[in-house]
């Protein structure tokens, strides 16, 4: 590991390589899965943040289904992660291909995977696209609770 605890895979990952690569990396070292950074931060949780190719989440989901719900030392699962970075496609693949991720878990800092897209998406242009609707509506649909939960913890903070 380098400095900040990660293995190749994870460097690769954060830096958008090629399936294949990852697919030869996973396969030099199969527990590299299920390794976190400094950060607790697992390969999924990195991929969901920094990769762009679903094909690449799919693929180590695949693997080790176990890591959906794992959190990082913030207490963020991969949905956060992919809500935090705006990866829409990952957002749907999760919600769509695994419906027992959570929407519903908070994170250390008591917030939802919603409340993490909604804090990322600032830019008006960007809360105006199709992909951002459609993570929203998702993530509503899946959990039609986090609606009342949003606007409670809106109340309480004014």
């Amino acid at each position: 590991p380098d400095g900040s605890g990660h293995l190749p895979l994870h460097t690769a990952l954060q830096n958008n390589v090629r399936l294949g690569s990852i697919k030869l990396l996973v396969k030099g070292n199969p527990p590299a899965l299920q390794t976190p950074d400094n950060s607790g931060a697992l390969p999924l949780h990195i991929a969901c943040q920094h990769h762009y190719s679903v094909n690449v989440v799919k693929h180590l989901v695949g693997l080790d289904t176990s890591t959906l719900d794992a959190v990082d030392r913030d207490g963020n699962t991969a949905l956060h992660l992919a809500c935090r970075g705006a990866k829409y496609d990952i957002i749907a693949m999760l919600l769509g291909k695994y419906g027992a991720v959570s929407v519903s878990k908070r994170n250390t800092l008591k917030k939802l995977p919603i409340d993490l897209l909604w804090e990322r998406s600032n830019d008006i242009l960007d809360r105006e696209s199709i992909e951002y609707t459609e993570s929203v509506f998702r993530l509503l649909t899946a959990h039609p609770e986090t609606l009342m939960n949003v606007d409670m913890n809106k109340q309480l903070m004014r």
